[in-house]
């Protein structure tokens, strides 16, 4: 017996329907990545462990956000203040709380790429590989540790921050 042609082109277009609307189901957009705050001053302090008293180094980074696009300066010194690098050229973009990043030293000319990934006021901070090796010194640009955001003044509740995101005391200068 054979199929009426109208049941036929019912049964397809139900069918097609049903299709079209699992699709739909199935294709909503992924979830997006939470866009992370790179704006602001991050620090790390290196300190002599064997002589509390000496002058604590480190390597700080200042860093502006516009839209994904990262720019900024570096300053690093090694404890003790034994060697102090004048600074550097931050340029890099943003990927979700995730920066790729170089670091150009203004001391050497070395030129470096950095992952930085933020989870709230920590940055972890990874020296990927260098791009153009230094000319003439060693340069203080911190290798795999995490960064501290620095408090905003106006917060009353952190602007007395002791403990950096690695657990150690944030020593101040006398």
């Amino acid at each position: 017996m054979a199929i009426p042609r109208f049941a036929v082109k019912s049964f397809a277009l139900s069918l097609i329907a049903s299709c079209a609307g699992l699709v739909g189901c199935a294709s909503n957009p992924p979830a997006q990545p939470v866009e992370a705050d790179f704006n602001g001053s991050w620090s790390v302090q290196w300190c002599d462990k064997t002589d509390p008293d000496a002058d604590c180094g480190g390597f700080d980074v200042d860093l502006a956000q516009v839209g994904d696009k990262i720019s900024g300066e570096s300053f690093g010194a090694r404890a003790r203040l034994a060697q102090i690098d004048e600074g550097g050229i931050v340029h890099g973009i943003a990927i979700g709380n995730t920066a790729v990043l170089t670091i150009e030293s203004l001391r050497s000319g070395g030129i470096y790429l950095v992952e930085a990934t933020i989870e709230g006021r920590c940055m972890h901070w990874k020296m990927r590989d260098t791009i153009r090796r230094s000319e003439r010194d060693i340069d203080i640009i911190a290798g795999e540790d995490v960064l501290t955001k620095a408090s905003n003044p106006s917060s009353s509740s952190e602007a007395k921050q002791k403990i950096d995101c690695r657990g150690m005391p944030i020593r101040t200068p006398d």
